[in-house]
C-alpha cells in the first residue's frame, strides 16, 4: 500500500555518501507540476486527508508514523495524491496518540468541516497560511452549532478536548496533565484504532458538488466523450490540438473541462483551472473516474495564486507553475472585458505568460447572446471591442495569428504561435 502513496523515493549513490555532512541521500521521482491546498477544489483536500491517516494506518504496526500532516509535503500526479516528504517518517511518539494532530486539524479537518458550510473561497483564503492554517478560534467562530447534530464526533473529537484544554489551562495543572499522559502511554493497538477512528470521521464529512450557475454553463459536457457528437467548435478544436499535439496544455476557465478533456484525450499533460469550485470537483471526479492525464484547480486568472512563503519564493507564483506548450482561453475574453474591465492588451499579456509557444482563444462578438446578456447587466463603453482590435493585441506577443470559425456561429477561433 505505501508503495502507492508514497512517491517513488530510492538511494541516491550517484554522489559521495558524506556529501555536505549527510550520510544517507534520497532521491525521489521529480513531480510537476506543483499544486498547493489553496488552488484545490474540497474534494481534492479531502482526498489528501485520507492519503495522510492511510499512511500513518499502514505505518502504525511498524512503531512509524506521519511527524508532519501538512498538505504542502502532498503532491497531485494528475487526480492522484502523492506524499513527497519521505523524512515526515519517524518514530513514534509513546506518549501521544499522533504528534501530528493539531496540524491536521488545522490543515484538514477544520477547512474541510467549514467547505459544508462556508464559500469556498473563505477556507482556500485561511489555508494560504502555512504555518497556522485555520486556527482553534477561527474554526469555533465560524462554525455554526449545527454542525455538531449533523457530524456528532466533533464533540468528542474536537469540542470536549479543546475544554478540557482551556479548564486545565485555566487550573494552571498542565505540568499534572503531561505527566497522567505519560503514565497512560497510548499502545500500538489503540494508536491504530485513533487513526482508523479519524479516518472513518473525515469520510463521513459531506463534501458535495453544488450545481453553481457556471456549473450549468456546459449542459453537452458528454458529447465531448464522443466525436461523431462534436458541434463545429469541438471539432476545429479537436483537430489543431491532433495537429500540434502539445506536451502540456492549460485550460484558462476550464468550467466543467470539456476542452481540457479534449486535450488530455490527445496525449497532453492537461492543467485546468477555473473560479468556479463545484466545476472544477465535477472535472476531478470524471478526471479520476476516467484516469485522464488532468491537474483540476480552483484559481482566477486575473488574480492568480501569488508568491508567497519564505522571500516570496517558497511557493512559486501560479503563472510560472502552470507555464505549458499550449494555453486554451476558449469563452472567456469576453468575460473579462466586459464583466472585469479589462483591455485586450492587458488580456493578451496575462494569457502568453502561461503560453509557451501557442495560445487557442475565442473571440465572441458584441451580438452574441452570451454578450448581451453581460452587457444588461454591465453597462460601459464598449466601442474598442472587435475582432480587429483583439487581433492587432494578439500580434504583440505572437509571431503568427490563424482564424478559424467556432460555434455557435459568428464566434471566431485564434490560433497564435510565438
Amino acid at each position: 500500500m505505501l508503495g502507492q502513496t508514497i512517491v517513488e523515493t530510492e538511494i541516491d549513490t550517484s554522489v559521495a555518501p558524506d556529501i555536505k555532512g549527510y550520510d544517507l541521500i534520497l532521491r525521489h521521482r521529480r513531480l510537476s507540476p506543483r499544486s498547493f491546498c489553496y488552488e484545490w477544489p474540497a474534494l481534492m483536500l479531502k482526498d489528501a486527508a485520507l492519503l495522510t491517516l492511510d499512511i500513518c494506518i499502514d505505518l502504525s504496526p511498524e512503531g512509524l508514523v506521519l511527524q508532519d500532516a501538512y498538505p504542502w509535503n502532498i503532491l497531485f500526479e494528475n487526480t492522484r495524491p502523492l506524499l513527497v516528504d519521505f523524512t515526515s517518517i519517524i518514530p513514534e511518539d509513546k506518549n501521544l496518540p499522533w504528534v501530528a494532530y493539531h496540524q491536521f486539524c488545522q490543515f484538514f479537518l477544520y477547512p474541510l468541516i467549514l467547505s459544508c458550510y462556508l464559500p469556498s473561497r473563505v477556507r482556500r483564503l485561511l489555508l494560504m497560511d502555512h504555518i497556522g492554517g485555520i486556527g482553534d478560534c477561527e474554526f469555533r467562530a465560524m462554525m455554526p452549532r449545527r454542525a455538531a447534530v449533523r457530524l456528532p464526533w466533533l464533540i468528542s473529537r474536537i469540542l470536549m478536548p479543546r475544554a478540557i484544554l482551556a479548564i486545565t489551562r485555566w487550573l494552571k495543572m498542565e505540568k499534572k496533565i503531561i505527566d497522567l499522559s505519560a503514565d497512560l502511554s497510548p499502545g500500538r493497538e489503540a494508536r491504530l484504532r485513533f487513526f482508523q477512528s479519524l479516518r472513518k470521521n473525515v469520510t463521513a464529512i459531506p463534501v458535495k458538488i453544488h450545481k453553481s450557475l457556471w456549473y450549468q454553463y456546459y449542459t453537452d459536457i458528454e458529447s465531448f466523450f464522443a466525436e461523431s457528437e462534436f458541434n463545429p467548435k469541438q471539432a476545429a478544436v479537436a483537430d489543431i490540438l491532433e495537429k500540434i499535439r502539445p506536451k502540456t496544455v492549460v485550460d484558462i476557465g476550464c468550467n466543467r473541462g470539456g476542452y481540457s478533456i479534449l486535450a488530455a484525450q490527445r496525449g497532453a499533460q492537461v492543467i485546468a483551472f477555473d473560479t468556479d469550485e463545484d466545476s472544477v470537483a465535477f472535472l476531478y471526479e470524471t478526471a479520476k473516474e476516467k484516469q485522464l492525464p488532468i491537474l483540476p484547480l480552483v484559481m482566477d486568472f486575473l488574480n492568480p495564486s501569488p508568491g508567497c512563503g519564505w522571500r516570496t519564493q517558497q511557493f512559486a507564483a501560479a503563472p510560472s507553475r502552470f507555464r505549458s506548450e499550449m494555453a486554451l482561453g476558449l469563452a472567456l475574453v469576453h468575460h473579462l472585458g466586459i464583466t472585469q474591465r479589462q483591455t485586450f492588451e492587458r488580456i493578451v499579456l496575462a494569457l502568453a505568460d502561461y503560453a509557451e509557444t501557442w495560445l487557442l482563444t475565442e473571440f465572441i462578438p458584441m451580438d452574441d447572446p452570451r454578450v448581451q446578456e453581460l452587457m444588461a447587466t454591465h453597462r460601459r463603453e464598449m466601442d474598442w471591442y472587435s475582432l480587429e482590435n483583439y487581433l492587432e493585441a494578439l500580434s504583440g506577443p505572437f509571431s503568427r495569428i490563424d482564424t478559424f470559425p467556432s460555434h455557435p456561429e459568428g464566434r471566431i477561433l485564434i490560433l497564435c504561435q510565438k
